[in-house]
This record gives C-alpha cells, sequence and structure tokens, in this order.
C-alpha cells in the first residue's frame, strides 16, 4: 500500500523565487516578501523526472512519512552523546519535494536548499571545505563574496551559552554541528561557522533585486548524506523555517502563509506553483477567521497545538481528556509531513489510529461500500472500492483548542483510481500526532508568531499567485 505528495514548506522542495520589498537585517523584519515555490515534479523543477508513475510519486510520499518518523521515535530513545548534535529532519532528495534556489553573496553565488518547516538554521555547503559532498553546482565559495562574515563568540547573535542555541564557541568562532536521519539511520553531521551574508531576491520579472543580511550556516564539513551518490545532486543545504529565533522564518517576519494547491486531476499538481508568503505579502481577509494557539513543549521548535477531539463525519469521537497531551502525545501541524499521522500509544494508552480508522469503517460499511483487502504493515488500513459515481465521502474534523479545522471529504482520503480503489489517507505512528500537508489543501495556512498560533480558512489555492 503506499501514498502521494506533499507541500512545503514548508516541509517543501521547490525553486524559489523572492518578490517583494525592504529587507534589513535579522532584528529588522521584512515588510513583506513572497518565495514561489516549484515542486518536484513540475517541468520548470531542477529534479523534474518525467517518467515516475503516480503510483511511484505516491511511494515516496509515503517513505518520507515514515523517514520522519523513524527519527522522531530515534529521538526519543538516543542517549546523552546523541542529544549533544542538533537534529532536523530527514534530507533526501529523492522525497522531499520542494527546494530553494537561493541568490547569495557579492557578486551572486547560485546554490539549492531543502526548503523545511522543521529545521532552525538555513545552511549550505561552503568552500573551502574541509569535507564537502558532490553537487553538480559550484559550491558557495565564501572568499569571492565581498559581504561575507563569520561570527565571533562574542557576537551578539552567537548566543552559545544560552539554552536551546544552536552555537557552540571553539578557538573563538562561533560553531555549529547537526545531525541528520532518515529510515532510522544517522545522515551527516553537518559542521560549520555561524555566519552574515547578503541574501538576494527577485522583485519583479526583469531580474532586478533587493537584498539584505541573514544569520546562515557555513557548512564545510559535510559527511554520510545519502543524496550526495546521486551523479546529479543539486542539494547543498537546507532553508530552516520553524520557530527558532535563528529561522529564516523568524528573520524575515514572525507572521508567513502558505496555500497547497490540491493534487488531483483538477488542479494538476505539476503546473501550479506554491507561493510561502512573508510579513505583509500575508493575506487577511476582512472577517475573523479560525485561530488556535502553539503550544510549548521543551525540546523541539515544532507547531504543537492543543487538540481536543476528533470527528468523522458528523460523528464526534469522544476521546478522553488528556489523550492529546502535548507533552506526551501531542499533535503538531508541518507541511515537510506529507500524510497525516495518528499515535498509537497515547499518554491515556489509547490508539488513537485504531479508534479513527473503525469510525470510517463504520461510515463506508453503512453505505455498503466494499472493502479493499490490506495487510497489517500496508500504509494505509482502511480502503475501498471506489463505487460508480460515490461521492458520498465525509469530512474529519480536528478540533483545536478555539477552533475547528475541518478536512474536506474530497480531501481525506487518497484514491488509485488504475486500481479501482481508494484509502483514508492516515497513517499510524507511535508517538506525536502530525497534521500533515495532504490535509491541508485548499486551506490557507498561516502562522502568526505575533500572536503565538496558526490561522487557517479555506480558500481556491491554485489561484494564488504573484
Amino acid at each position: 500500500m503506499v501514498g502521494l505528495q506533499f507541500f512545503v514548506v514548508l516541509v517543501l522542495q521547490s525553486l524559489v523565487v523572492f518578490s517583494r520589498h525592504t529587507f534589513g537585517f535579522a532584528e529588522t523584519k521584512s515588510n513583506g516578501v513572497s518565495i514561489k515555490l516549484i515542486p518536484i515534479d513540475s517541468r520548470e523543477s531542477p529534479l523534474y523526472k518525467p517518467n515516475l508513475t503516480r503510483r511511484q510519486k505516491i511511494e515516496r510520499m509515503v517513505n518520507v512519512t515514515l523517514a520522519k518518523a523513524k527519527l522522531r521515535n530515534l529521538r526519543s530513545t538516543q542517549n546523552s552523546t546523541f542529544d549533544d548534535d542538533k537534529h532536523l529532519f530527514a534530507l533526501d532528495r529523492q522525497d522531499k519535494f520542494y527546494l530553494a534556489q537561493m541568490l547569495i553573496g557579492n557578486p551572486i553565488q547560485y546554490v539549492y536548499v531543502v526548503v523545511d518547516t522543521g529545521g532552525p538554521l538555513t545552511w549550505t555547503q561552503c568552500a573551502p571545505c574541509t569535507e564537502c559532498f558532490h553537487q553538480i553546482y559550484p559550491i558557495y565559495d565564501r572568499r569571492h563574496s565581498s559581504t561575507y562574515r563569520r561570527l565571533s563568540c562574542n557576537h551578539r547573535l552567537c548566543n552559545h551559552d544560552e539554552e536551546g542555541s544552536l552555537f557552540q564557541c571553539v578557538n573563538g568562532r562561533c560553531v555549529y554541528t547537526h545531525t541528520y536521519g532518515t529510515g532510522g539511520e544517522i545522515m551527516g553531521p553537518t559542521k560549520g561557522y555561524a555566519s552574515l551574508e547578503s541574501f538576494h531576491f527577485l522583485v519583479n520579472t526583469n531580474g532586478d533585486t533587493e537584498q539584505f543580511t541573514i544569520l546562515f550556516g557555513c557548512s564545510n564539513d559535510n559527511v554520510n548524506f545519502e543524496f550526495a551518490d546521486d551523479e546529479d545532486n543539486k542539494i547543498s543545504g537546507i532553508m530552516g523555517l520553524d520557530l527558532h529565533p535563528n529561522s529564516l522564518a523568524s528573520q524575515l517576519s514572525n507572521v508567513f502563509s502558505y496555500c497547497i494547491v490540491p493534487y488531483d486531476d483538477d488542479f494538476p499538481f505539476d503546473v501550479h506553483a506554491h507561493i510561502l508568503r512573508f510579513g505583509a505579502d500575508v493575506y487577511f481577509p476582512p472577517y475573523p477567521i479560525p485561530t488556535t494557539q502553539y503550544v510549548s513543549v521543551a525540546g523541539t521548535n515544532s507547531y504543537y497545538l492543543r487538540l481536543l477531539d476528533i470527528s468523522v463525519g458528523r460523528s464526534r469521537l469522544n476521546f478522553p481528556r488528556g489523550t492529546f497531551e502535548p507533552s506526551s502525545s501531542g499533535v503538531f501541524i508541518d507541511s515537510g509531513t506529507p500524510f497525516t499521522t495518528l499515535t498509537t500509544r497515547a499518554a491515556n494508552r489509547i490508539n488513537v489510529f485504531e479508534r479513527v480508522n473503525r469510525a470510517f469503517w463504520r461510515y463506508y460499511d453503512s453505505r455498503n461500500l466494499v472493502r479493499y483487502p490490506t495487510e497489517p504493515d500496508d500504509s494505509f488500513h482502511v480502503c475501498y472500492m471506489i463505487p460508480q459515481n460515490f461521492r458520498d465521502y465525509p469530512s474529519m474534523t480536528f478540533h483545536f483548542r478555539g477552533a475547528d479545522y475541518e478536512v474536506d471529504g474530497r480531501f481525506v482520503n487518497i484514491r488509485f483510481d488504475d486500481e479501482g480503489h481508494f484509502c483514508v489517507a492516515i497513517m499510524p505512528e507511535e508517538t506525536d500526532s502530525i497534521l500533515g500537508a495532504y490535509y491541508m489543501q485548499n486551506m490557507r495556512i498561516i502562522h502568526n508568531g505575533g500572536i503565538g498560533a496558526v490561522q487557517f480558512f479555506q480558500a481556491q489555492c491554485a489561484g494564488d499567485h504573484f
């Protein structure tokens, strides 16, 4: 069994075009900036592979969901030595979906980085290298840029002595070490220097640019990255967009938004760009919109939310209080995870994944649909044959504190039309539950750091453009 393809940020892989104006340095927020994210399966993408079948695309979305789950489980059992490194989400050029083409330095040098809402730091390979992995484009060379600056330990941005800092002080230099994981295997580490550099952003189709100074990682020691084995590898680093104060999102603005174009045939995913908007470029409708506050969880900068209950169609499942306790079996929103996952071991020992599945079985069985056979180790457990002209798909609602997030029935399931069946697009997870990108289709998601909350409303995302 298998699953499909996700969006960004986010959790993200695409070509990036920044538009708009007035940039400063980290503490001087952008008035507004937008990033055009071109999906990996677009013909415009540098990673476009025209011969992948729909099932192959679905399978790799499942693989990245599984890889991130295994990494979270690895973190939960790691020893103190492992914990000394900073751990980000898996990096795999075959599994991530959006890349950003960054223009950095003076004169400008080009690099491709994976965009990730789960990452705290933007970094790229940086020459001269102690050891760098293979990439087909030239490695960014700090020696050729007049605007590059390496941070010393006493620089105010090198907060190495503060709790939660990304940096350490070694021989008077502000340095970092990040380790990655995928499929339960360790990747990396990447090591380098905390640095400042000019980042350039296109502001019109004539190629005109604005620039501002960004804190980023100049990585000159990078080993054990699997994607580097690809002779056509274009990835040189990562763009971090989580809640950490050093992330690009925090440096640009405390507000950003995105809108995921539907994956189905009515809105071909591979022809619509996605736009990541910051600051004044974020659209707020002229009416109140659902809002739910972030929940702080020690040791993570992920976007945790307080979930109270779940409904399938009009049936509320009435989970007991404490089922989704953020500190133990919480829920966070992550566009970098393709499919929504539900915990099989909540703090109160409830198998949330199974209980939700039972609700879907009851719904579809009552409408006399024929079950499609699955195995215990399949990615999706609730699958049915597709009846002719059937449209009675139930919605799924996440009842967050202060706001109900309703997934339209059109987007609750994933269809395998060539095989004649569909499946409820939810995967099991032993620890936290995740609201993934597939359940964000046609939903405008706003991360509003100004009020410490996620806001959202339904929208026609295919119409989102510069």
